[in-house]
């Protein structure tokens, strides 16, 4: 059974969303995580969550949209954790590709990192060009950290999980020439699956769909030559242990 650690239900345009979590189930995915990017769709997250039960939200400011989120927007974060103690912070983090504002990026970064800490939530990282930054915040991040869609370098990807947080693999990873080679460089009990769907698909302009976990997991497999369900079951402990500590 595989958990998607990344998707955005919110935002599927082509598919129903009743058929996307359906179909996926029928394919072995049973959970998903459902990150928000704005306070505009954290209310979308909790309709998800209040109509599959098999949905866990998490509320957060994209980095792409630090600028226009509301001046109150840690304050509502805040109560929509009180409010649903079973919701994840994120996805937050730092763009430095796609938004030159690191100033306040990071500021608004930290207010995500203290309250992931002060209600003891895992905490999604969005983070692209912006490894010392990301480094420099280590010993703030809370135990439970996870950067989703990770395509770095193996030596960027074993920094990050040497301080013990997870890296969320999606198809990105296999578009790197050289993946393999990161793979196998990986701590394989410190990494996670996600679509990010609709989002991340092999083939542009497609929606990405949950129900194709399954494969992502055969494709890491085979590069690093493991066993399909050897690799899986690392998979499921992973999952496990990360959601139970």
């Amino acid at each position: 059974m595989f958990v998607d650690s990344h998707i955005h239900l919110q935002d599927y345009r082509t598919q129903d969303v009743k058929n996307v979590v359906t179909n996926a189930a029928q394919n072995g995915v049973t959970h998903f995580i459902n990150p928000s990017a704005h306070p505009h769709d954290w209310t979308a997250v909790v309709e998800l969550m209040q109509t599959y039960p098999q949905v866990t939200p998490a509320f957060g400011v994209h980095p792409w949209h630090t600028v226009d989120a509301p001046q109150d927007w840690a304050k509502i974060l805040e109560q929509y954790l009180q409010q649903y103690p079973t919701a994840w912070v994120g996805e937050c983090g730092i763009d430095k590709l796609k938004n030159p504002n690191t100033e306040l990026q990071v500021a608004i970064l930290r207010k995500h990192i203290a309250l992931a800490q002060k209600y003891n939530r895992p905490l999604i990282i969005h983070a692209v060009k912006a490894d010392n930054e990301m480094a420099a915040l280590f010993s703030e991040l809370p135990t439970r950290t996870i950067f989703h869609s990770f395509t770095g370098s193996a030596q960027w990807g074993g920094q990050i999980q040497k301080h013990g947080f997870y890296l969320g693999l999606n198809f990105s990873i296999l578009r790197k020439k050289n993946a393999a080679e990161i793979l196998r460089a990986l701590n394989l009990s410190q990494i996670l699956l996600e679509t990010d769907g609709p989002y991340q698909n092999l083939e542009r302009g497609i929606e990405t769909l949950p129900q194709n976990l399954p494969l992502l997991a055969q494709k890491i497999a085979e590069l690093l030559q493991l066993p399909f369900a050897e690799f899986t079951q690392i998979i499921n402990n992973n999952q496990r242990t990360f959601m139970e500590e």
